[in-house]
C-alpha cells in the first residue's frame, strides 16, 4: 500500500514539474519555432529526459506498464534535474547587476 502511494506521488510530481518546465521553456524562447532554432545542447538533453519522464509517469499512472524500482529511481533523478533547471530559469530572469550590486 505504501509503495503504490509513493509511485503515484512521484508520477504526479513528475507531471506537474514537466508542465511547469515546458511552459517556462516555451515562454522564454517566445514560441516553439524559436525553441528548436536556439536551444543549447544541455537544455535539449534535459528536455528530452523530461519528455521521457512525462511519458513514463503517464504510463505508470494509467497502469500501462508495471511499476519497478528502477523506474522510480529514474523518475526521482529526473525530478531533481527538472527542479535544478527550473531554479536556473527563475534565478537567471530575476537578477540584474548594476554597478557591481545585485538587485532583485
Amino acid at each position: 500500500m505504501k509503495n503504490t502511494l509513493v509511485y503515484k506521488i512521484t508520477s504526479c510530481l513528475s507531471i506537474l514539474l514537466a508542465t511547469v518546465y515546458f511552459y517556462e521553456v516555451v515562454s522564454s524562447f517566445e514560441g516553439v519555432k524559436e525553441l528548436f532554432l536556439e536551444i543549447s545542447s544541455v537544455a535539449l538533453v534535459v528536455t528530452i529526459f523530461v519528455i521521457i519522464n512525462l511519458l513514463l509517469s503517464i504510463l505508470l499512472l494509467t497502469k500501462k506498464i508495471k511499476v519497478k524500482l528502477i523506474l522510480i529511481i529514474f523518475q526521482a533523478l529526473i525530478i531533481i534535474v527538472t527542479t535544478w533547471a527550473l531554479y536556473e530559469i527563475y534565478s537567471f530572469e530575476e537578477i540584474t547587476i548594476i554597478d557591481s550590486q545585485i538587485v532583485s
